[in-house]
This record gives C-alpha cells, structure tokens and sequence, in this order.
C-alpha cells in the first residue's frame, strides 16, 4: 500500500537550552547530520573486509532576532560560551501525530554581534553536538 502524500509548513517548535526555553526567538534552525562516511578496510583473506564506522559528527544551526535582555537568548550565548549545556528541540509541536524531539548535550558559543544601522538585530550560530543527538516520538 502506497502512503498518501503529507507535508507540512514549518510552524512550531519547542527550544530548550539547559532548561531554558527560546524558541519564541528562533528565526530559522537546521539540526545537520555531518557525520562523515566510513571507511572500507581490506585485507588479504577470505573475510578481509570490514567497515569501521565513523565518529558522529552533528551541529545545530540557529539564527535568533538577538535579545540582551537579561534571560534573552543572546545574554544566555555569550554568559555560557565554551560550556556544554543540555538541549532539546522538539519539532511539529503544534501536530500530535508528527511531534518528534531530539535531545542531547551541545556546547554553547558566544555569538557575534552588530550589523548594519536600521536592520533587524540577528544573532547566527552554528553549535557543535557532543555525540548524536537522540531521537524521539513525543507522547510514545
């Protein structure tokens, strides 16, 4: 049986960092998989190959509207640079049947600051994961 097409609009998440919610602030985000491919290892006998899996590699890409207010995102990045902090990201919040998360810990970079004059304050950052990050159905 063929599944009927789903898709959906990027609408709502739910964003945590060290229990700390900021989703309110997220302009765009991108968990990415950066895990580089194994390797193949050959050797001269009849079981001689082997693949030995990479280490692996993940990070999350954030671009925030920038808040220095006291408990704002930016506040938080630059007061927990170079700490590891525990994160959740849980995506389609809003669809039961859709609700998936991913948990983990990340360390936490002091973001860049200044722009242009009369445009929009943003804050980017890319946040390594320490291991992969695990996933999830929420309400499983």
């Amino acid at each position: 049986m063929t599944s009927p097409i789903y898709s959906r609009k990027l609408k709502e998440i739910i964003f945590e960092l060290d229990g700390e919610t900021f989703q309110c602030q997220i302009k765009s985000w991108k968990l990415n998989n950066n895990t580089p491919d194994g390797e193949r290892l050959y050797a001269f006998c009849p079981d001689g190959e082997k693949f030995e899996d990479a280490e692996p590699e993940w990070t999350l890409d954030l671009t925030f509207f920038s808040d220095w207010r006291s408990d704002g995102v930016s506040e938080f990045l630059t007061l927990h640079d170079q700490e590891t902090v525990d994160f959740t990201l849980t995506h389609n919040s809003d669809d039961v049947e859709a609700e998936v998360q991913w948990t983990g810990r990340i360390k936490i970079k002091a973001p860049s600051v200044g722009g242009d004059i009369r445009t929009t304050e943003m804050t980017e950052v890319t946040l390594p994961c320490i291991g992969k990050p695990e996933f999830s159905r929420v309400g499983s």
